[in-house]
């Protein structure tokens, strides 16, 4: 890693966290494959295949609207699919600023298409779709577990940013209050 300016410079601490950005994403590139564009494009693929046939059956199955029997896991169902359509754009937005965070979007992306089929799997199969959510719970918890860390640090980015703004704000207001009181003395 090439070496930061050392003339002081404010840009010194961007340039510094740029490229610990930069290396911990190519870290992350080289840990899961599954994060690939490619394998990520293969992933809404396949969750599309896989809805359209669940829906198809469904429509096969009960030649009412599932909505009328299946009420709540029907949306369910529909703010599942917004998360997984929320979680991809929020995956793509990451991977183009170069954020070693894009990972977590995809995991929760993969957890909604995940989930979103379970749902529509349990108006087919009651039983079958309550094991097999159970099992992805199990999952969700282990990774969420996994994650944690990454999510006190996104927090806490915010939180250091968010004072750091209203510390500013202030010091701003408090300099527009003064500067009538002086130009009058």
């Amino acid at each position: 890693m090439p070496s930061p300016p050392k003339t002081g410079n404010p840009f010194e601490l961007q340039y510094l966290c740029k490229e610990i950005k930069q290396s911990r994403m190519a870290e992350h590139l080289g840990e899961n494959p599954a994060f690939e564009k490619e394998s990520i494009i293969m992933q809404h693929g396949v969750f599309a295949l896989l809805i359209g046939t669940l829906n198809n059956q469904i429509q096969m199955n009960h030649q009412s609207n599932p909505f009328d029997s299946h009420d709540v896991v029907m949306s369910v169902f529909l703010v599942t699919l917004f998360i997984y359509a929320t979680a991809s754009v929020a995956e793509v937005m990451l991977r183009a600023r170069e954020s070693t965070y894009y990972t977590l979007a995809g995991k929760l992306r993969l957890f909604a298409s995940a989930l979103a089929a379970i749902l529509l799997l349990a108006t087919l199969a009651p039983v079958l779709g309550c094991i097999i959510s159970v099992v992805w719970a199990s999952i969700f918890l282990g990774v969420a577990y996994e994650s944690s860390q990454e999510l006190y640090t996104i927090l806490s980015q915010i939180t250091n940013k968010l004072l750091d703004m209203l510390t500013r704000l202030n010091a701003r207001v408090r300099s527009h209050k003064e500067e009538p009181n002086q130009s009058r003395v």
